[in-house]
């Protein structure tokens, strides 16, 4: 287990008391040098990373660095890729390649949400799917041209 406190920007960041989420440590047979990186994430959700190389006399040299959101997704796809369900643990999940789909929020009255529910239920459909399918058919051609005037 990597040890590492620091203070930045007036906020502490501790290996100890925050969960790893991935990590490597590579050790180099060429050369006398292990280095490595770990995402942690602690218990207010911030993100940091930890960072260490160890080349010889010197000693080691370690690091912590606060992420951001995204940046500890570009990390988690960069180096751990293959850990689909650590990632949507954490971020969501993700549409499927070559889906097309945006994700917005709207705002509605209760009660609106409360009929539409009442609905997509005695459809057997999820709210969502039931939202779907309602704003396909408004914006289908023939509803379109209805709502011009057009025949």
């Amino acid at each position: 287990m990597h040890k590492c406190k620091r203070i930045i920007e007036g906020k502490t960041y501790n290996t100890e008391t925050a969960t790893r989420l991935a990590g490597w440590d590579v050790t180099e047979d060429e050369y006398p040098l292990t280095h490595g990186q770990h995402l942690y994430q602690n218990r207010f959700g911030a993100f940091f990373l930890y960072y260490y190389a160890d080349d010889g006399p010197e000693g080691p040299e370690e690091g912590l660095t606060p992420y951001t959101p995204e940046q500890a997704q570009e990390w988690l796809q960069r180096y751990r890729s293959s850990d689909v369900d650590l990632f949507e643990a954490l971020f969501g999940e993700l549409p499927e390649a070559g889906t097309g789909e945006s994700k917005f929020t709207l705002r509605l009255p209760d009660s609106l949400r409360d009929r539409l529910a009442i609905r997509a239920k005695k459809n057997g459909q999820s709210l969502n799917a039931w939202i779907i399918k309602c704003l396909e058919r408004c914006s289908s051609d023939d509803a379109t041209s209805k709502s011009r005037g057009k025949p």
